[in-house]
C-alpha cells in the first residue's frame, strides 16, 4: 500500500470514529469506559490489518 492510500484510510477510519463518537448515548458512558471501548476497537483495527498484512492479502489492479 503507498503512502496516500495509508494516509487517506488513516483519516477515514478517524473519521469514523468521531462520528460514532458524536452520538449523545456514547457521551454518556463515561471516560473510563468510553476509552476502553475505544482501545477495543483500536484492537479489531490493528489486528485485521496485522492479519491482512502477514497472509499477503492484496488489492491487484
Amino acid at each position: 500500500m503507498n503512502t496516500t492510500a495509508m494516509i487517506v484510510s488513516i483519516i477515514s477510519v478517524l473519521g469514523a470514529l468521531i462520528l460514532v463518537t458524536s452520538n449523545a448515548r456514547f457521551r454518556e458512558l463515561g471516560a473510563r469506559r468510553m476509552i476502553r471501548l475505544g482501545l477495543i476497537w483500536v484492537a479489531i483495527i490493528v489486528g485485521l490489518m496485522l492479519i491482512i498484512d502477514v497472509t499477503g492479502l492484496r488489492i491487484q489492479q
